[in-house]
């Protein structure tokens, strides 16, 4: 079955008590690349010609369609164990490997603006040729072309004698969504294309050319769709909004109950998830059922694996029960389909055996795990990742049973296999551990992050991996939580033991160290050293700037950064000018409703704050509360800190009562936070005895005075601020 979805973590599908009946399949077609026999000029037709033909089968209700992905993802799977066979063998193995029942490959090539594409399809059981097309047309035409290569292709479906799947015909509505969906023209197309040529190896490239084909096509779903996934497996802050634009697209040409619909609300869901919002994920998830269960396809891969993705959702929020109750219905299809003897099947059994060690139901987990294996073996899966992954469960399982020497024999089975395909800075548990402890700091659970962190650290000392860029992350990763618990010391101590680590490994000129220069530039920023703070983020720029990468959302955080050293540094026409080139940047990536816009609008406002322009301090101010509001993010820290200084105008305008509203605000947010020893909790109490004293409250502000000293020296701050509490404090004698 294919997956639109892989995890690094634990793979959690439960498996059916019951017998299933073997369900009539629809026809499973696994679409090979169309091949560029021709003048290599051309070669962008593959990927585009290749999604298109994709793209059209997925319309037909009948036709369950293996995604390129997938295909991808299996081809690396099992790449050594198809050494030595024919291609066209190897095309039907990795067929069977997946479940389809019918490959389609084909070719063309190009001369003098003509172009000619061959076709066939072939079942996969025998290697017969069931269909051939020959198409001979102007390259002009080639979105016409492909259409009725698609169409002749399955003409005589009826016709086919395939045991495995059940006859059927095309009624002519189906027919007409393909000749008649919306087309690009040609030079999109192009660049759509091209960017799906590049996309595996330069993504930040491919995502250029679908941004320029949007700029010739804004309605190209293929291209939106396409754009917002390359996005997110970027982490670019924009990936959703190509997807949502999309959506208002198909919404717009009333399409919200076609495959097509269900398969778009698939993927932003996809897109939650990598971004952690597992609520918007779910949704997006529940949707897509709800437009598959209106069309009746519940007894197709895709359902089956929409039913995973809903069971992984629920996992995620700690839901078991229905987690299980959707991994049944997802194991329930996949079985009538007859899909057990399949990569993904036996990948199913192993999740089901990580569930249960989990649970720490371990004789269950073996279980499973020796399932797994079963189906492996009978495949000739021996030397893939997916088996090593497979031999550190079982590892797990005796680690966990104290069977010490029988758990170092499957690890080491593991490190064998990873060796042999040269993947030793992979190793397959720490990078679980590290994925879980991932998912957990994502969800704010910053104590179990922590946990998973230093299971993933102690896994990757035993294998001697300290000095590996996986490991120099690692420490990156810890360093992150404390950072987020306020505690910048030991933050500092493992931001630094991971630069050590890529300087010793040469990795200075790299984005992850950018990346990692900027996260040292804020822990200085936090502690009130802006020189300091500011020599950091200089360093992260000039790499950046090496790399020509300065059109990205990471780039424009960084300007904001720089922004924010000058404006503590009181030079406000400093701090300005990269604002500004904070927002040039996120203006043309389209990320005005985005919650690192809500906080430049709250930075720029400050700026005019400090420049005595409170009006206009107030406009941004409010700007950035209507993003923030718009997104549901009012229990955020940068909330928090918005309506504090909020508050601050009013305090300045003389409007006390409506500033101790929001100082008032500000301290509550960050007390559900459990944010109370930070400096932000320490400046909000500095704030609030600046306001008392305005009053003439001379006891509540030395009070609060006092408080913001203390607060400061529990979030490890020394700056001018504490010194100036202090100094305060004293002089209204606390």
């Amino acid at each position: 079955m294919k997956k639109l979805l892989l995890f690094t973590g634990l793979f959690l599908i439960i498996l059916a008590v019951l017998a299933t009946p073997v369900l009539a399949r629809n026809m499973i077609i696994l679409i090979f690349p169309i091949e560029n026999t021709g003048n290599k000029e051309y070669s962008w037709i593959s990927a585009g010609m290749t999604e298109t033909i994709i793209s059209d089968l997925g319309k037909i209700s009948k036709i369950s369609v293996i995604s390129n992905e997938d295909r991808k993802r299996i081809l690396d799977e099992t790449k050594f164990s198809m050494s030595g066979l024919v291609e066209e063998d190897a095309k039907l193995k990795i067929g069977k490997l997946v479940g389809a029942n019918v490959l389609l490959t084909g070719s063309y090539f190009v001369i003098v603006n003509k172009i000619r594409i061959n076709a066939r399809l072939v079942n996969v059981e025998t290697g017969k040729i069931e269909n051939t097309v020959k198409l001979d047309g102007a390259l002009d035409n080639i979105l016409e072309l492909q259409d009725k290569v698609v169409l002749a292709l399955i003409a005589d479906t009826a016709k086919m004698a395939l045991p495995t799947m059940a006859s059927f015909n095309i009624p002519e509505s189906e027919k007409q969504r393909i000749t008649e969906k919306p087309k690009p023209n040609l030079d999109a197309f192009e660049l759509y294309s091209r960017g799906l040529e590049t996309q595996a190896k330069e993504p930040h490239v491919a995502l250029v050319y679908f941004d320029k084909a949007l700029d010739l096509e804004p309605n190209y779903t293929n291209a939106l769709i396409s754009a917002g996934l390359v996005a997110a497996l970027t982490e670019k802050i924009e990936d959703i909004a190509y997807l949502e634009k999309a959506e208002k697209i198909y919404r717009d040409r009333n399409e919200t109950g076609s495959p097509d619909y269900a398969l778009l609300v698939t993927k932003m869901g996809y897109v939650y998830d990598i971004r952690r919002q597992r609520d918007l994920a779910l949704e997006c998830y529940i949707k897509a059922k709800a437009t598959r269960d209106r069309l009746g396809l519940q007894n197709t891969t895709e359902y089956a694996n929409l039913m995973g993705h809903i069971g992984a959702a629920y996992y995620k929020k700690d839901q078991p029960d229905l987690a299980l109750e959707y991994y049944l219905k997802e194991k329930s299809i996949g079985d009538g389909l007859s899909m057990q003897q399949t990569v993904d099947y036996s990948m199913l059994m192993m999740n089901i055996g990580n569930m249960y060690n989990s649970k720490a139901e371990l004789d269950r987990a073996m279980e499973y795990y020796l399932r797994s294996q079963a189906i492996k073996d009978s495949l000739g899966l021996q030397n893939t990742d997916g088996y090593a992954m497979l031999m550190n469960g079982i590892g797990n399982v005796y680690s966990r049973k104290n069977q010490i020497g029988q758990a170092l024999e499957y690890y080491q089975k593991s490190q064998a296999i990873k060796d042999s395909l040269g993947l030793q800075k992979t190793d397959g548990y720490a990078i679980l551990m590290n994925g879980i402890g991932n998912v957990y700091f994502g969800k704010n659970q910053l104590d179990r992050a922590l946990e998973y962190y230093q299971k993933s650290q102690t896994i990757k000392d035993s294998f001697g991996l300290q000095n590996t860029d996986g490991y120099a992350m690692l420490m990156n990763g810890i360093g992150n939580v404390y950072d987020s618990k306020g505690q910048l010391d030991r933050a500092m101590e493992y931001y630094q033991k991971s630069q050590a680590i890529k300087d010793n490994l040469g990795l200075q000129k790299t984005e992850g160290y950018a990346i990692l220069m900027n996260g040292i530039g804020n822990i200085y920023n936090r502690k009130d050293q802006s020189d300091r703070a500011l020599e950091y983020y200089l360093k992260s720029q000039s790499i950046r700037d090496a790399l020509g990468l300065q059109n990205i959302a990471s780039y424009a955080d960084l300007m904001g950064n720089i922004g924010t050293v000058y404006s503590t540094q009181s030079q406000p026409d400093r701090a300005l000018e990269y604002y500004l080139k904070d927002k040039a940047i996120e203006d043309s990536l389209g990320l005005q409703n985005t919650a690192g816009y809500a906080i430049l609008m709250m930075n720029i406002g400050n700026v005019y704050n400090k420049r005595s322009q409170p009006e206009r301090a107030l406009e941004y101010y409010l700007k950035s509360q209507a993003i923030n509001d718009g997104l549901s993010l009012q229990r955020t820290a940068g909330y928090a800190a918005l309506i504090g200084n909020i508050g601050t105008v009013y305090s300045n305008q003389g409007q006390f009562d409506r500033a101790l509203e929001q100082y008032m605000k500000s301290q509550s947010i960050r007390e559900q936070l459990g944010l109370q020893n930070t400096a932000g909790y320490a400046t909000v109490q500095y704030c609030l005895a600046v306001l008392y004293e305005k009053q003439g409250n001379r006891e509540m502000a030395g009070k609060y005075y006092r408080l913001s000293y203390d607060t400061f020296g529990k979030a490890g701050y020394s700056g001018e601020s504490r010194n100036n509490a202090l100094k305060h404090s004293e002089r209204l004698g606390y």
